[in-house]
């Protein structure tokens, strides 16, 4: 060790496996810092001012990317949980340019139709909605042909918000099946 160094040969060995000091010194103001600071003590605390500058920076970076990743990661789970809760939306395609709503005719414009099923164009999803329940057939009628609620409609029928909700969802999984059969 040479007399009036201010960064010890020991120091040197140990900064050179810290990660953190071998990205820092890879910007070529640091590095001459850091050549400087071995022999002025003034350049020591020039390089300690660098150094804390960088690793708040570096901080500061990781901070912002974890809080992208956690944000990231609740978006995708109240996305799929939307999913879960809704399995089969109106607009969502049955097969290649075609959507569950292209396959029921608008109400408006046939005024004399009478019945839920009546709406049907694709014979596929007729048939289907033909095997569910009175009571399956009764709570789709009523959700989006009379757009009730899911309250409303249990409120009439005498059973629970939750036992309506379920029913219908039934419904909608064996639409959804018999409409991925019929595309296939």
């Amino acid at each position: 060790m040479k007399s009036g160094l201010y960064i010890t040969d020991k120091m040197v060995e140990e900064l050179k496996g810290n990660l953190l000091f071998q990205s820092f010194i890879q910007e070529e103001r640091h590095w001459a810092s850091f050549m400087d600071a071995m022999q002025d003590r003034e350049a020591l605390n020039r390089l300690n001012t660098l150094f804390r500058q960088y690793y708040t920076e570096i901080r500061f970076i990781a901070y912002v990317t974890k809080l992208i990743r956690y944000t990231a990661i609740n978006f995708d789970r109240k996305r799929r949980l939307g999913h879960l809760r809704f399995p089969l939306t109106l607009d969502q395609p049955v097969g290649a340019s075609t959507a569950w709503i292209d396959l029921i005719e608008n109400p408006k414009t046939n005024e004399e139709t009478n019945s839920f099923e009546e709406l049907f164009l694709d014979k596929s999803l007729f048939l289907a909605y033909s095997r569910l329940t009175g009571k399956q057939k009764e709570a789709l009628d009523l959700f989006y042909r009379f757009e009730y609620s899911d309250t409303e409609i249990a409120r009439e029928s005498g059973i629970s918000q939750q036992a309506i909700s379920r029913r219908r969802k039934r419904a909608l999984e064996k639409l959804s099946f018999a409409g991925k059969e019929g595309s296939v």
